[in-house]
């Protein structure tokens, strides 16, 4: 293994490592002021934690103080009723939350799931929903984007409410804590192979943008860069293995059969298993429906982009771009993390 990018403290905030926490907790640099909060909300001490927040704190301080202050039932004087609303009610525990490494079948997961709540009230339904339907009418919100208000709180269909889910979410994983950790609920937890991931995170924030073009020519000009989100976003999502509450999937393991591992979803979230109904929301729900749909309407589903959203879900696009020395290269990156790239499905 090479030499740790991450300290002892940085990486207990990516594991919630409490005892790590705890010894490094202090006020001289970020990292410890983040295990601060996280360390003095787990002990109930909101007064301290919220003293301790800086002017300009930072989202992710920012949240942790939303926390402290959700808790103690002062969030909507400091940030208005409707705010306080929304951030309860997102962290309530009958909220679902697909919690992903970006390009790792995010939207995909979402589409079913709505889908699936779609069936399960009208059998019958058999025409696909577009990504502004899914936002507007279903199960719209973005934890994060909510929580920096960055996005508004979208009120979520009911269709899932007689089953115990209030409502289904997203949220990506971040680079400096984890940010699941004060979230109860269920939480669908994906990723894909760290090879496919840099060269679709590649045409989706550089090559299909015109303003980030000048940023990167080729994929391997970013391929340590990253690796290094991946790794961090990664060490959190591993943490969560053994957790009961979570269903952790490659998006690999998704394609490889998507009718077993969206049953096992199913069962997962205590959703009544009707196979007829997970048929039909995997194939209204599929990518070439997906793409259909966009290409109707001749524009990327989610994002103003160069191209469409669903560029290509292929596994092992990597070899287009990737020689030898890149997969080598790849390898210490992710080995620095102390994650083996022989451990992933790399070829469809």
């Amino acid at each position: 293994m090479t030499d740790a990018p991450l300290s002892p403290l940085e990486h207990a905030l990516l594991t919630h490592d409490w005892d790590v926490l705890t010894a490094r907790a202090g006020l001289s640099t970020r990292a410890s002021r983040l295990a601060a909060a996280l360390t003095g909300i787990r002990r109930g001490e909101y007064a301290e934690v919220l003293d301790a927040i800086p002017a300009e704190p930072g989202e992710g301080l920012r949240y942790l103080g939303d926390v402290a202050r959700w808790r103690t039932g002062t969030l909507a004087a400091e940030r208005g009723e409707e705010f306080a609303e929304a951030f309860s009610r997102l962290h309530h525990d009958d909220v679902v939350t697909v919690a992903t490494i970006q390009k790792s079948g995010t939207h995909w997961m979402r589409f079913f799931l709505t889908n699936y709540a779609r069936v399960l009230t009208d059998p019958g339904v058999d025409q696909a929903i577009s990504y502004p339907q899914l936002l507007k009418q279903f199960y719209g919100n973005n934890r994060w984007q909510v929580f920096r208000e960055a996005e508004p709180y979208r009120e979520p269909t009911d269709l899932l409410a007689q089953h115990g889910i209030s409502d289904v979410t997203m949220q990506h994983f971040r680079h400096d804590y984890d940010p699941f950790v004060f979230s109860p609920g269920k939480k669908i937890m994906l990723y894909r192979n760290p090879l496919d991931f840099v060269i679709s995170l590649f045409h989706y924030t550089i090559k299909q943008r015109p303003q980030n073009r000048d940023k990167a020519e080729h994929p391997r000009d970013v391929i340590e860069k990253m690796l290094s989100e991946y790794g961090r976003h990664y060490l959190t999502l591993n943490s969560y293995r053994d957790d009961a509450s979570v269903f952790v999937s490659s998006y690999e393991a998704l394609k490889a059969d998507p009718a077993a591992r969206f049953r096992e979803v199913v069962t997962f979230l205590g959703l009544p298993l009707v196979d007829d109904a997970v048929d039909r929301a995997l194939t209204l729900s599929d990518i070439s429906t997906i793409r259909a749909m966009e290409e109707r309407q001749g524009r990327s589903m989610v994002v103003k982009l160069d191209g469409y959203f669903t560029r290509d879900g292929s596994i092992g696009q990597w070899k287009q771009f990737f020689d030898d020395a890149d997969v080598k290269h790849a390898a210490e990156v992710l080995d620095s993390y102390g994650i083996d790239l022989d451990s992933f499905t790399v070829d469809g």
